[in-house]
């Protein structure tokens, strides 16, 4: 069997991705990869690169419609909503081709206020009105596969693979110690975000949490940020006189390992003002378990849930009470993730993943 898969990420820095591209090249004999950037390693499969390499989404859409035209697929994986109107265009014009739906994300009640709301809007209509009529839908976590059953009036629920992921970038510690080991110390509790200075992500709400415990604690903080943003956070931190709270901007995966090695906890938290983030699925959360670092979440159901059943972290929209409970019995969480880390297998998931694939498909089409 033919298998592409047709993603609008930079692959090279999309985990799940990179996890579902392996998933296509054991399903079929012969595996073509679509999209603006290439893998790393694209041993095993072509690549087919849309715009030249550029990312422009309706060339993408154009050139990945083109190579299915050309290369003339068994089976298609479609990756998120980016991707629903590549949907729309098999169900009406290839329906004999299998097609498999990978949604990592659910925007189905987000709101747009900026010049993206007609693309936005088009891949929500496509997606609503079409993905009832792919033959394998997957979500992230079950909260979000029981919610699309109804919404996108499914025959079944969508078969469950988790952003369950773990850093294997290696880095120089030297390097490292001379960049970012003045942060940390041993006589402070440090703490470390990787969801940058976003409202929705409560960048503010965390960052006022730790200034307000003073000299004993740390935050720092990476990832993305706006100028806006960004203005607004330096404000906060210059009119409350915090001087423990730090902001780096991007880093790079290997980098973001040092620090959690470095850290005491890190964070993963979201507001619970969409479907999305309420049911949120947290790869970071998994990056930081592995690397032996109890986490601080907020109360959303996936990330509560963990939290309450493996003793792996605290749940507290609270965020002081919550950094003060996992600094007071740190080592008892410490412990407990390193109990829970070895119930996991990052490649199981891979192979299970497969095994019900190719069962689905032996009995829909009699091929495996």
């Amino acid at each position: 069997m033919k298998v592409m898969f047709i993603v609008y990420h930079d692959i090279r820095t999309n985990a799940r991705s990179q996890e579902i591209l392996e998933c296509a090249k054991r399903l079929g004999d012969d595996t073509i990869f679509v999209s603006y950037s290439k893998p790393f390693n694209d041993f095993g499969c072509k690549c087919i690169l849309t715009g030249k390499g550029k990312r422009d989404y309706f060339t993408f859409i154009r050139d990945s419609i083109k190579a299915i035209k050309v290369e003339n697929p068994n089976i298609v994986i479609l990756h998120d909503n980016y991707t629903a109107a590549i949907l729309r265009w098999l169900h009406k014009r290839r329906k004999n081709i299998y097609v498999i739906y990978d949604s990592s994300e659910l925007y189905i009640d987000r709101k747009y206020k900026s010049l993206k709301m007609i693309i936005a809007n088009h891949m929500k209509y496509f997606e609503k009105k079409y993905l009832r009529y792919a033959n394998i839908v997957i979500a992230a976590n079950i909260e979000r596969a029981n919610i699309m059953k109804e919404y996108f009036e499914l025959n079944e629920t969508p078969l469950v693979f988790d952003n369950m992921r773990r850093i294997h970038d290696n880095y120089d510690v030297l390097e490292c110690n001379k960049k970012y080991g003045h942060l940390f110390s041993d006589d402070t509790f440090c703490i470390v975000y990787a969801g940058g200075i976003r409202k929705p992500r409560m960048t503010f709400e965390l960052a006022e949490a730790v200034g307000n415990l003073g000299y004993d604690y740390r935050l720092v903080v990476v990832g993305p940020s706006n100028d806006a943003e960004k203005k607004q956070f330096y404000s906060l931190i210059k009119g409350r006189s915090f001087n423990n709270v730090f902001y780096l901007g991007f880093i790079p995966r290997n980098e973001w390992r040092y620090m959690l090695n470095r850290a005491n906890i890190s964070v993963s938290v979201f507001a619970q003002d969409t479907v999305n983030n309420i049911n949120c699925a947290s790869g970071k959360l998994y990056e930081s378990l592995f690397e032996g670092t109890p986490i601080l979440t907020s109360e959303n159901p996936p990330l509560k849930l963990i939290c309450n059943e493996f003793k792996v972290g605290v749940s507290n929209n609270c965020f002081e009470k919550g950094i003060l409970e996992l600094n007071h019995n740190f080592n008892f969480y410490c412990k407990n993730v390193q109990t829970y880390i070895k119930t996991l297998n990052t490649k199981e998931r891979i192979y299970t993943l497969i095994k019900i694939i190719n069962e689905k498909i032996k009995l829909d089409i009699g091929v495996g």
